[in-house]
């Protein structure tokens, strides 16, 4: 099984296209997303980077 996680700074999961925005051209991330799992709920409550890293990384 093959895991690739990917993790952005400072994206809105509201703005892409496999979310539905119409104007966001994103051919590559839309055409993983039709292959793979997509959180579509997914919240980060600091704005930072660091902090969500961290929690990521250590599951805390």
């Amino acid at each position: 099984m093959n895991v690739l996680f990917i993790m952005c700074d400072q994206m809105n999961g509201r703005f892409c296209s496999f979310n539905g925005d119409p104007l966001a051209e994103m051919p590559n991330l839309e055409r993983l997303s039709k292959q793979a799992v997509v959180f579509r709920r997914a919240y980060c409550n600091n704005p930072l980077c660091t902090p969500s890293r961290c929690s990521m990384l250590t599951g805390s």
